[in-house]
Order: structure tokens, then sequence, then C-alpha cells
């Protein structure tokens, strides 16, 4: 499988969206900035004092700066960024970098300041201390960022082609019966016109296409039981969704999050990691956890 730029950027854009990459870079830039500042002590933090020695109430001060810088950061990756850039691209997320890379800068005067009882409070020194600090969380920053570009490349994107069941075949021609809790509903379908189905609290939202048009059934049941009722190529993908796999069309991401496109329906339906290896196995694809390889 060969991975094009535009692929590669996808991957990224995909992977910087998810919460648990953005809970890594808000943690790894304030640990990074914590240990950093407990090592070397820039910025006058032991006050120039040439007998200074770390103990524990300075520890805690510095771990502070780093806790102060993460909880900065993750407000601004998981509240600022949803709301003020629901849809990234490459160029907006450089911008939005920028910004936390001037938000961290900030906020740790700001604490600097608090410590030293706002005794270098003024814009020289704001403008003098942004730059240290910003050479300080490039280390965790450009770490993260080349983490990230080793997953593109070793998680590529999955690109599946299935062909459409043909007309006339067994699983068209099988009829699907599919009943409530008490046997008073019953739906009765093609099983190739099923796309999935999603549970919503007591009932299973049967997804499938009539006349060639999506629709959506409610039916009172568990997701397991009427699981039970589909034939071996509908499968468990999440502990919410059941997906028909003669229907998925193409699935993208890696273990960390996969999702796939059903013909028939604009909606990806997401898949667990727990299940992840076994959907991708039933479909054919590599495992994303391991690499492709290019054709």
């Amino acid at each position: 499988m060969r991975e094009t730029p535009a692929t590669f950027d996808a991957h990224l854009l995909h992977c910087v969206e998810l919460p648990w990459y953005k809970g890594v870079f808000a943690i790894s830039v304030g640990a990074f900035l914590a240990l950093f500042l407990i090592v070397f002590q820039p910025f006058g933090v032991s006050n120039h004092d040439p007998h200074f020695r770390i103990d524990l109430e300075f520890v805690v001060y510095m771990v502070g700066a780093g806790l102060t810088t993460t909880a900065a950061l993750a407000a601004s990756e998981f509240v600022l960024r949803p709301l003020l850039l629901p849809r990234p691209g490459r160029r907006s997320l450089l911008v939005w970098l920028a910004w936390d890379y001037l938000l961290a800068g900030s906020v740790a005067f700001l604490y600097y300041n608090f410590l030293g009882d706002w005794h270098d409070f003024s814009w020289r020194s704001y403008f003098g201390f942004l730059p240290d600090v910003w050479l300080v969380i490039s280390f965790p920053v450009a770490g993260f960022l080349f983490y990230l570009r080793h997953e593109a490349v070793v998680t590529r994107l999955i690109h599946l082609s299935a062909a459409v069941p043909a007309a006339g075949a067994s699983a068209s021609a099988e009829m699907l019966h599919l009943t409530s809790d008490n046997d008073k509903e019953v739906l009765v379908i093609a099983a190739s016109d099923l796309l999935y189905l999603e549970s919503q609290d007591n009932y299973v939202a049967v997804v499938h296409l009539h006349q060639g048009e999506r629709r959506s059934r409610l039916i009172r049941s568990t997701l397991a039981r009427m699981a039970s009722l589909l034939p071996a190529r509908c499968v468990r993908c999440h502990r919410s969704f059941v997906v028909n796999l003669d229907r998925v069309r193409t699935c993208h991401g890696n273990h960390h999050g996969l999702q796939l496109y059903v013909e028939g329906a604009e909606e990806a339906v997401p898949v667990s990691r727990a299940y992840a290896r076994s959907v991708l196995e039933a479909l054919g694809a590599p495992s994303p956890e391991s690499p492709a390889t290019a054709d």
C-alpha cells in the first residue's frame, strides 16, 4: 500500500484530534519543564545563590510550574481548540501550536512572578522570559511531533476496497428476522441491506437500506441478543456497535482510533481498541499495530 502526502497529513490531523494525544502533549510539556527547572535551575529560580541546595520545598514549587503549564495546555487543547478550531488543517494547527507556545510561556512567567512576589513583573522581563521558556519546551514538543510522524509511518492509513456483493449471491438472498424481546416487533430485511446496529439505552437502532435509501428502526432489545440473530459477517466492533463487514468500503486510523465507513451511510462506525485486530483480520487488512508494506 503506497502512502501519499494527502493520507499522511490526514493521519496526522486524525491523531492530534484524539484525546489520548492531546493529553500526552500537555503532560509531556509540563513534566519536561518541571524536570528541567529542578535539574538546571534556569531563570534565576535558585536566586543565584552559590550555596543553593535542592530541597523538598523547591521541588514542590517547580512541580507546581509543570502542573500549571499542563493544566493551561490541557484547557487549550480540550476546551478552546474544539470551540475555535472544530475542523483543523495543517496551517491552522501550526498557528494553534504557536498559541500553545505563547500560552505556556505566559503561564510560566506569571507563576514565576507569583512565587517571587511579582518582583520582576514587567513587559521587558516578559518578552525576555518568553524565548527562554520556548527554548525549553521545544524539546518535548519536538519529541511529540517526531512521535506523531513515527506513528504516521508505522501505522499508515488503511484503505480497503471491498467488492460489492454480486446480485443474486447467497448474502443478498438471505433474509434476517429481527425481533424485539417480547417478539411483538419484527423487522424482516435482506442480510445484504443491513449496515450496522447501534445500542441506544434499552433499544437497538437497526440501520439498513430500503430500496437504496438509508433507514433506521428502533427495536427494544439488547445489542448482544440482536447480534445473535445475525450472520457471521456481522461482527461486534464496539460495545455499542455491530457492523456488517460486507458493507464496509473504507476504514482508516490506527489502534488508537479506527473508523469504518459503510456503503450507504454517511457517518463512520467506530472500532474500539479491543476489537480492532479482529475486525481488521476479518476484513483482510493488515493490523494497524504492524507496519504496512509499500507497493
